[in-house]
């Protein structure tokens, strides 16, 4: 899904689709900075995809990296930073799906399937929730998996249970006593930060990119098909760059798809953003739209969003596009109004108006 081309060197180039790559690059030039990293990022993003709902080949992302630990303490703190984020935004219900690549590809080898092509599997898993379960049995047999190991790897990625419950799960799947451990300490940290209920254990969350090396996780709301933002442990990344091996996670959020979510349940609305004042000149003396001039001056250093009509519009049509676009007060700066040293004011939500005296504004 790399959005790549030539430039006018003739050299490939492609635009970046995450910020784990370049945050890895960044780090693996600068290998004396003080470990752990914990840095954040609100940037924009990629994706050679096919344009539809909630995808889109230019959006926005923010997200953390945390660089340099490889203690189950980091992953809880990463996790937590996403429940708490997700909290901030009041989205109502919410939950975080979690999995990791080494008990998921440990179980897919106990099944016989080979190495070269456990990322083909891994990769039909992530489309699991987005195409047919018949459809995916179909393209894990085109892989070469019997029917019967197909149906065992749908069986694995549909099951689901409350992160709590994992140890058990774990040891019900036979998986190794140092993954039940982890999630042991994974679910006493994320206990004290209280935000464990907010996690599920959901064997189908691989996520698609290949540099990830331990837990991955997925954060959904309801009512809402997509993600919300995912994220995971990627311990050989920087790796790959410095030569030196450096542990690291972190997550990522889309932001449009936040606020699609919000606009559904009726937080924000679409539209222009708000303007304090709009200020309209009546006729064309030449003192007087330099008062209004003045006048907006005035008003944007005290922290307002103001705009000066350009003499065009009737004051009809300028009351039009003023409450069109969103403006809070009208004001008329009129020879009869200036000659007593005030403005006409319009609330543009209840219509009412008075004057108001410029010395008011500290205009004089």
């Amino acid at each position: 899904e790399i959005y790549y081309f030539r430039d006018k060197a003739d050299r490939e180039v492609g635009l970046r689709f995450d910020m784990t790559v370049p945050v890895a690059r960044v780090v693996s030039y600068r290998v004396d900075l003080p470990k752990p990293i914990r840095w954040y990022y609100i940037t924009k993003v990629w994706r050679y995809d096919e344009p539809q709902h909630g995808r889109y080949r230019e959006f926005h992302q923010f997200g953390i990296e945390f660089l340099g630990s490889s203690s189950v303490r980091a992953d809880a703190e990463v996790l937590t930073i996403g429940v708490e984020s997700l909290k901030a935004l009041e989205l109502g219900d919410f939950r975080i799906r979690v999995n990791d690549r080494r008990i998921i590809e440990q179980l897919l080898a106990r099944l016989g399937i080979p190495n070269d092509a456990k990322q083909g599997v891994l990769r039909i898993m992530d489309k699991r929730g987005k195409v047919p379960d018949d459809e995916l049995e179909r393209m894990l047999i085109g892989l070469g998996l019997t029917r019967e190991v197909a149906q065992e790897v749908l069986r694995l990625a549909n099951t689901t249970e409350g992160l709590n419950k994992v140890p058990d799960l774990l040891k019900e799947l036979g998986v190794g006593d140092d993954f039940i451990k982890y999630y042991n300490d994974l679910v006493d940290f994320l206990g004290m930060y209280g935000v464990l209920d907010y996690m599920s254990m959901d064997l189908g969350i691989v996520r698609g990119l290949d540099y990830y090396t331990g837990i991955v996780f997925e954060m959904y709301v309801p009512d809402y098909k997509l993600s919300v933002g995912g994220g995971g442990r990627y311990d050989n990344l920087v790796e790959i760059y410095s030569g030196k091996p450096m542990p690291a996670s972190g997550f990522a959020m889309g932001i449009e798809r936040l606020m699609e979510v919000l606009e559904q349940r009726g937080s924000i609305k679409r539209g222009f953003p708000p303007i304090d004042y709009y200020i309209y000149v009546v006729g064309n003396d030449r003192n007087h739209i330099a008062l209004g001039y003045k006048l907006a001056s005035r008003l944007r250093v005290q922290g307002n969003k103001a705009i000066v009509d350009t003499g065009e519009k009737s004051l009809r049509s300028a009351l039009e596009y003023a409450s069109k676009i969103n403006v809070r007060y009208f004001v008329i700066v009129g020879p009869k109004e200036v000659s007593q040293g005030v403005v006409k004011v319009r609330d543009m939500a209840t219509w009412n108006e008075k004057d108001i005296p410029l010395s008011e504004f500290g205009v004089s």
